[in-house]
């Protein structure tokens, strides 16, 4: 596998792990292997809208262990932005992998979503076509919102036969708010949304041919089949990409490349690790990014990231903060943003991060520590000055 992937890329607000589909199904992999349980995302144009347009989603995507490209314009943004994704990773191209990999291993698959039936048939054709592929579950709930699912059933049927991969054919965004709502009760290592796959298995929705996908054109074969549902649709995803893509191409080409040295120095006070960034935000600070998380996490501290000595912002360091931001959630932590110019603010809000991020405010007044009965603020010491900065901070999960 190829280095630099263990943090995602921030493409238009989406934290995309870079990976081809065999280094994608090492990784899941390597999530079932590590315990837990691990939600996996696969995010195309639609779903891209419906979670900038949704902060509870947002939130969910940005905390997910894995998302991959699961549409060629998010490839085709990357590569605009300054930093191209490795290829187009589906999730129905991920469903047969799976099931190879459990023929392989023994790692046990439940199917759960669709209409009625179309599960079922998608376990027997899996079967059929991977021998030893271990099937032990399928189910199709009645097609209710989530408010009115009999989730009780669900997981029941889930908790029978103790999967460790769970394919949830739910739809956008239901399937990965119902995934985040249940994570801590699936006890299961895996679980990933896949829309439609399942159809597209059985053969109840035709898939272009290979040339035809190679060329990000799929979209049009499956509009052609079901034009009345998919028109409306495409339609506001074009119109969502054409309101928003020119401020975030802006905001990554007017911005004058940095050529000087880049570095990464922290601080650490009785409740935060103050990490100040010098330079270039880029992946070449994801090393020391780390060090600064892993002695966040052991030390039980909250993160502030300072940017105001940062020259350059790219979507590669920012796709950085937002693996660092995944960790310290999943260890009950935060991580804050402080420094911010208005360059600064106006890059997060074109590349729809800034929902994701709280501002530090370094020095809370002093009528508002008195009648809040917060803190005292704490001296740290950076760039060779005292400086006085609170430990307020708000954690965003």
């Amino acid at each position: 596998m190829r280095d630099g992937l263990q943090h995602p890329v921030a493409v238009l607000g989406l934290p995309i792990n870079s990976l081809t589909a065999n280094e994608a199904v090492d990784t899941l992999e390597r999530l079932i292997l590590s315990g837990g349980t691990h939600q996996v995302c696969t995010m195309n144009l639609d779903t891209w809208l419906n979670t900038v347009a949704d902060p509870h989603l947002h939130r969910i995507v940005a905390g997910s262990s894995l998302v991959v490209a699961d549409g060629m314009p998010l490839v085709w943004a990357s590569g605009l932005l300054g930093c191209p994704l490795a290829e187009r990773v589906t999730g129905v191209d991920l469903v047969p992998r799976l099931a190879e990999l459990s023929a392989r291993k023994g790692y046990k698959i439940f199917l759960l979503g669709a209409r009625p039936g179309v599960a079922d048939r998608a376990g027997r054709l899996l079967e059929a076509r991977y021998p030893g592929v271990r099937i032990v579950g399928t189910f199709s709930p009645a097609q209710e919102n989530l408010i009115r699912m009999d989730h009780t059933e669900i997981l029941r049927q889930i908790h029978a036969v103790s999967p460790d991969i769970l394919l949830v054919a739910f739809g956008n965004p239901k399937q990965e708010k119902w995934i985040w709502m249940h994570r801590k009760r699936l006890g299961v290592p895996l679980a990933m949304g896949v829309g439609g796959s399942f159809d597209i298995l059985v053969g109840d929705m035709r898939r272009a041919p290979r040339w035809i996908q190679r060329c990000g054109l799929e979209w049009v074969m499956r509009f052609l089949q079901e034009p009345m549902r998919l028109g409306p649709r495409y339609l506001r995803d074009f119109i969502g990409l054409t309101r928003r893509m020119p401020m975030a191409l802006s905001a990554a080409w007017f911005q004058r490349p940095y050529p000087g040295p880049s570095s990464v120095t922290r601080a650490a006070t009785p409740q935060v690790m103050h990490v100040n960034v010098r330079g270039r935000l880029g992946p070449e600070i994801a090393e020391a990014m780390q060090e600064a998380t892993t002695a966040s996490i052991v030390n039980g501290l909250v993160m502030v990231v300072h940017l105001h000595a940062a020259r350059q912002l790219t979507v590669a360091g920012l796709g950085v903060l937002l693996g660092v931001r995944r960790q310290l959630l999943e260890a009950g932590l935060s991580l804050s943003l402080a420094g911010l110019s208005l360059r600064t603010r106006f890059i997060l809000h074109a590349w729809n991060l800034q929902p994701l991020f709280d501002e530090w405010q370094p020095i809370a007044s002093r009528a508002r520590s008195q009648a809040g009965g917060a803190e005292s603020p704490v001296q740290v010491r950076l760039r060779g000055e005292q400086s006085a900065m609170s430990v307020e901070t708000r954690i965003r999960g």
